[in-house]
C-alpha cells in the first residue's frame, strides 16, 4: 500500500528451564532485502552485508532464527546463530561445478561477455559450523575429547516430550541446480535435551553432502556432549538409487559415505 510504514514484528521467543540449564529459541521471517536502520540501531540487512565477505546470500536467510543452551549458574552457553554459520562459507573459492559447467564454458570461451565474471565463492553455501561457544563472566568453556556417549536407554524411552521445535537457518535452491539447507531440530525430554544442527547439500548430477552436529545434555550435568559427522557421495556412487531416494534428504544420510565423525 502506498505510503504504508514498514512494521517489523519481534521474533517469537520461547524458553524452557531444565535442571541446571535454560534452553531458548528465537524464530522470525527471512532477512529483509533493504536497509531498515534507525538512528540508534543498525539493521540486520546492513550487519550481514558489512560482516560477511560473500557476494551473495542464500535465497532464504533467517537472520533471527537461533537457539541457545545456557548453563544457568555460570552463564556459559552454546549458541546456534545463522550469521556465525555463514561466516564459515568460503568467500574466495568456487569448489563445486554444476553438471553442465564444463560444456557451458567450452562453448563460450571466446565470448567477451563472460570474461568479467563475479568474484568466485562457494555458491553452495557449504558450512562446517557446529555451534558457537560463549564463555560466562567468570567461567570458561573447555572442549575435550571423551568416550562418553548419550544414554541410549533414555533416548529410546517413550517419555513425554516437554518441548519440540524445528526451524531453518538458511536455504537456497542453487539456481535450480539442487538444494542447500541448514536447519535445527530440538526436543526437550524430562531428563535431557537433544539438539540437531544439520547441513544438507545436493548438487544435482554431482554430489550430496550431509553434516550433522548433535548436542546432548542431561538436566543435572555441568557439561554437554557434541558429536559431529560428515558424509558425502557422488551421484555416480548413487546411480543405483531411484530418483525418489536421491531426493529424500533425510533417508539419504545413511547411504552416503562417512568421511569423519568425532
Amino acid at each position: 500500500m502506498a505510503g504504508a510504514k514498514f512494521q517489523d514484528f519481534p521474533p517469537m521467543r520461547e524458553e524452557v528451564l531444565m535442571g541446571k540449564w535454560a534452553l531458548s529459541t528465537s524464530k522470525s521471517h527471512i532477512l529483509r532485502s533493504t536497509c531498515k536502520c534507525t538512528e540508534f540501531l543498525k539493521c540486520n540487512h546492513c550487519v550481514y552485508n558489512s560482516t560477511l565477505k560473500l557476494p551473495d546470500l542464500p535465497e532464504m536467510t533467517f537472520d533471527r532464527n537461533s537457539l541457545s543452551l545456557c548453563h544457568s549458574k555460570t552463564g556459559c552457553k552454546v549458541e546456534l546463530i545463522t550469521l556465525d554459520a555463514l561466516k564459515l562459507v568460503d568467500h574466495e573459492h568456487d569448489l563445486i561445478k554444476v553438471s553442465y559447467a564444463d560444456e557451458w564454458s567450452a562453448k563460450r570461451q571466446d565470448n567477451e561477455n563472460i570474461k568479467n565474471t563475479p568474484k568466485p565463492f562457494d555458491w553452495t553455501f557449504t558450512t562446517f559450523y557446529t555451534g558457537s561457544l560463549v564463555n560466562g563472566k567468570s567461567h570458561q568453556l573447555i572442549e575435550s575429547e571423551t568416550n562418553e556417549e548419550p544414554n541410549q536407554e533414555m533416548l529410546l524411552r517413550r517419555d513425554k516430550i516437554l518441548f519440540h521445535t524445528e526451524f531453518v537457518m538458511y536455504e537456497d535452491e542453487l539456481a535450480d541446480n539442487g538444494s542447500s539447507k541448514l536447519l535445527v531440530k530440538c526436543r526437550v525430554m524430562p531428563t535431557f535435551v537433544l539438539i540437531l544442527l544439520r547441513f544438507y547439500l545436493r548438487v544435482d548430477k554431482v554430489m550430496i553432502r550431509v553434516q550433522e552436529t548433535r548436542l546432548y545434555c542431561e538436566n543435572e550435568w555441568d557439561y554437554f556432549l557434541k558429536e559431529v559427522s560428515l558424509r558425502e557421495a557422488s551421484f555416480a556412487d548413487l546411480s543405483h538409487l531411484a530418483t525418489s531416494q536421491l531426493f529424500d534428504e533425510w533417508n539419504i544420510t545413511d547411504i552416503c559415505l562417512l568421511l569423519n565423525e568425532n
